[in-house]
């Protein structure tokens, strides 16, 4: 009789430290866990609503971004057109042509290298 009242005393005592520890970890999860999840749920929604209506948003406009950047290249050519016909100007009055235009030609395009090129030939 004793060992009956041993293992039902061993049994009770172990389901109850087993209740005792589900009990800790379903408390664990929904007051700490579940918490957590649901505010970076919320908070990574948030962002990738954010991240849309500003990729959405009409200040996006490429079509004027392009012709920004079609009028800024036109304007630097145009300025390397004028330094090369000045520096050709110069270098007919005053210098050498021939070392002017293979200066221009290093030059690449680089407007202040070209000026300089006008100012050496």
């Amino acid at each position: 009789m004793e060992f009956l009242t041993n293992l039902f005393g061993n049994l009770a005592s172990g389901i109850i430290r087993l209740a005792v520890t589900v009990g800790i970890l379903a408390a664990v999860y929904f007051f700490i866990v579940k918490p957590v999840l649901h505010t970076t749920e919320h908070t990574v929604d948030s962002a990738n609503k954010a991240f849309e209506k500003s990729f959405n948003s009409s200040s996006f406009d490429s079509k004027a971004i392009e012709a920004k950047v079609n009028k800024t290249i036109e304007d630097v050519n145009r300025q390397v057109q004028v330094q090369v016909e000045r520096s050709f100007h110069t270098a007919k009055v005053h210098g050498n042509p021939e070392k002017l235009l293979h200066c221009i030609q290093r030059a690449n395009g680089n407007v202040h290298r070209i000026e300089r090129c006008t100012r050496r030939y």
